[in-house]
């Protein structure tokens, strides 16, 4: 562990080559991890960071060893065709860390890779403080995984409130702080510049189709999507569907599932590089199940989350999950906040119902705001990069421990 060393300007202890490894293995993961590098480097800037991430984090200063593209895979078929890949990875990731003398290893959600890399980590370098930053949804389906990850894992840094107590009754030490999405995203507001960036007419009907940023989810679920745009063209006044492309993804894949409908050619508009003002200023959206809901959700934008994958995965899952709700917006209001479709059910014309509930029926949208106002509210405050990134130096002694953050003085 590096020896702390004189103080920085912003008051912090500096530390000789603190090296700290990072791995995520998504989008979402990727966006995180590149909020939580900005915020170490802001608070120690001579800290090395480097590990798995895609171009959020390297922007942000993290070395990539590899790219988020080359994991991006979900479910249980889809991992197996990608068997190879993943076992390199895994392989190299261990050996940079011995060779490299890591100080610590920072874990980013992607439970089924992360954990695997713990155990291996855990063998190699014991005395490594590992950090997991953004919990596995233990508390809906293998719950039994929170006695797994205690003895591989030093610390816990939760996005959820109710996550802290899951945790604490296995003896871990763990951390809430707060969700990060509330440091990326700030509300446009300027619907008008919007549109002018995108030639977009301010008078249309504005409608997200947010497939997911894996490609078997865009597969999967930007086809039925628009097909239910098509339904929806002649009951909407002046449709207009976008779909913010992600950017773990090349924009062809999105092209190539539009190609098959020449009917939407100039209704639909693939948006890059402009992900949260597009859900913004969407009148409703349909959303794939995961973190886009509460993005959704923390820019008020009404939604139908679907959710669908091979079916010997969702066989699987159907006989593991034990919660009310599968959309994460739901679970957090405690309630069917927002129409929910699984499997079967994610069918263009199902789709094209409930968005036209939410488009017309004013009194049900009136209802789904109120709920998403609940969602933000339990949430918590801005500041959870911080906060984690405090918990992460205090790991490798770059800080000492026990002082607060702002962010964790005003919660």
């Amino acid at each position: 562990m590096p020896a702390l060393s004189q103080s920085s300007a912003n008051g912090l202890e500096t530390a000789s080559s603190a090296r700290i490894m990072i791995v995520a293995g998504e989008a979402s993961g990727d966006l995180h991890g590149a909020s939580l590098a900005r915020a170490i480097l802001q608070m120690v800037p001579t800290v090395d960071l480097f590990g798995v991430g895609g171009d959020n984090m390297q922007r942000a200063g993290v070395e990539l060893i590899h790219h988020i593209n080359r994991l991006a895979v979900m479910g249980i078929t889809e991992v197996l065709g990608h068997l190879g890949e993943v076992r390199a990875t895994l392989d190299s990731l261990t050996t940079v860390a011995r060779e490299r003398d890591v100080d610590a290893v920072v874990l980013i959600d992607y439970p089924d890779f992360n954990l695997t890399s713990a155990r291996r980590l855990r063998k190699h370098i014991p005395d490594v403080p590992i950090i997991y930053y953004i919990s596995p949804q233990v508390w809906a389906w293998r719950r039994g995984r929170v006695n797994k990850i205690a003895q591989l894992v030093d610390r816990m840094l939760v996005i959820l409130p109710f996550e802290k107590e899951l945790y604490e009754s296995v003896g871990l030490e763990v951390d809430f702080v707060g969700h990060p999405l509330l440091d990326v995203i700030r509300l446009d507001n300027d619907r008008t510049t919007y549109s002018e960036r995108h030639s977009l007419s301010f008078k249309d009907t504005w409608i997200g189709l947010l497939p997911g940023s894996r490609r078997a989810e865009v597969k999967r679920l930007l086809p039925p999507m628009l097909k239910a745009a098509s339904s929806l063209l002649p009951h909407v006044e002046q449709p207009c569907f976008l779909i913010p492309v992600s950017p773990a993804l090349d924009i062809t894949i999105y092209e190539s599932v539009l190609a098959s409908f020449p009917n939407l050619r100039q209704r639909t508009y693939l948006i890059e590089d402009d992900y949260y003002p597009t859900v913004e200023h969407c009148r409703a959206a349909v959303v794939c199940s995961g973190t886009a809901t509460l993005e959704a959700a923390l820019v008020d934008t009404p939604m139908v989350v679907v959710y669908r994958t091979s079916w010997l995965t969702y066989t699987l899952a159907k006989s593991l999950v034990r919660v009310p709700h599968f959309a994460l917006v739901n679970l957090i209001a405690e309630q069917r906040a927002v129409p929910e479709l699984v499997q079967g059910e994610v069918t263009g014309s199902r789709i094209a119902d409930e968005l036209r509930t939410l488009l017309n029926d004013q009194v049900r949208r009136s209802a789904v705001q109120s709920a998403l106002a609940k969602v933000r509210q339990r949430l918590g405050g801005a500041g959870a990069s911080e906060v984690a990134a405090r918990r992460v130096l205090q790991a490798v002694g770059c800080i000492e421990p026990g002082d607060p953050s702002p962010a964790e003085l005003i919660r």
